[in-house]
């Protein structure tokens, strides 16, 4: 029986590629968006402090998640701590707290959800 051989030798095998490396989540820059569409700061005096990521909200999370499961469920930890950031950046600003949770009200949150979160806020987050 005769060989039959081809031209050239046997297809290379395709090789295979990593897929480009995911960037890095842009780090967080301070800037809430309001519900008006607008941003205000969430540091800054009475505002969250700077410290190491992750820390800085930590303690208010677990508060949230732990007494207002409405407002956590489908919320990111980094979502949550906006949230208050907002309530502590609008308190710092000299607004009172019903304002603040009428603001917050604008996120979605029922009115004693709100006024609940900003005491919170008050108590966990909020520096100065």
């Amino acid at each position: 029986m005769p060989l039959l051989s081809g031209c050239g030798g046997a297809a290379p095998v395709p090789e295979w590629k990593d897929p480009p490396p995911v960037s890095a989540a842009p780090g967080a820059t301070g800037r809430v968006a309001a519900p008006d569409g607008g941003e205000s700061s969430a540091g800054g005096p009475g505002g969250v402090s700077g410290g190491p990521p992750g820390l800085d909200g930590e303690e208010f999370v677990d508060a949230v998640r732990g007494e207002l499961p409405a407002v956590a469920m489908d919320r990111r930890g980094e979502e949550i701590t906006e949230l208050g950031g907002q309530a502590c950046a609008s308190l710092a600003a000299g607004h009172d707290r019903g304002e603040v949770a009428a603001e917050l009200g604008g996120y979605g949150l029922a009115a004693a959800d709100a006024r609940r979160l900003v005491t919170l806020a008050r108590t966990t987050l909020c520096r100065g």
